[in-house]
């Protein structure tokens, strides 16, 4: 055996015992908490002006999100969806359990500056912070998605419950998105599916 694999046998053997004792226990260090949540007309459903602001104006919300018009008819409006964006839900007490998905009702408005062979969808995703980690699920959070597809009425955008399973308990959520497709995304209305 060469003099240089006996010094690295006996490098490795020295270090793999270092610092084994005496470290103190792994954590977790919480990212941002979103705002406390304001009432809801019907249990987590955001659908009027003051639920949908909930999920526009906290610390955890960025890119281009603009909340518009008045009441019922309110819609969060994310103008840019070229660049990265997130809409971060608020930190949900009591936590809804049996959580299947989620419906989102909105459309999707591409650049009218779009060449005719440009794609004309995106992707959105909702992420969910859960209390336990299941199988499958990174640090207690799973995400389902959806691709939208143009369109100049809302619609409702079934982000698939069969990509939950088994139902989970949510302690909040967030809506993102990147994309190299041009347009602008209203949401009119956010809800949980149990």
């Amino acid at each position: 055996m060469s003099t240089r694999r006996l010094l690295l046998y006996a490098v490795l053997l020295l270090t793999a015992g270092c610092g084994r004792d005496g470290l103190p226990p792994s954590f977790v260090i919480p990212g941002p908490a979103g705002p406390s949540p304001v009432p809801t007309a019907a249990p987590f459903v955001w659908d009027t002006r003051d639920e949908l602001a909930v999920w526009a104006s906290n610390n955890v919300t960025s890119g281009a999100i603009v909340l518009d018009g008045e009441g019922s008819d309110a819609v969060l409006r994310v103008e840019r969806t070229d660049q990265k964006w997130v809409l971060r839900g608020p930190d949900l007490s009591p936590m809804p359990t049996g959580v299947r998905g989620v419906r989102v009702r909105c459309r999707f408005l591409p650049d009218p500056s779009l060449p005719p062979t440009a794609s004309r969808s995106i992707l959105v995703s909702v992420t969910f912070d859960t209390p336990t980690t299941s199988p499958g699920y990174a640090n207690g959070q799973t995400s389902i998605w959806v691709n939208l597809q143009a369109t100049t009425e809302f619609t409702d955008a079934p982000f698939a419950s069969r990509q939950l399973t088994p139902p989970i308990d949510v302690r909040y959520a967030y809506l993102h998105g990147t994309s190299s497709n041009r347009g602008m995304l209203e949401i009119d209305r956010i809800e949980f599916v149990r």
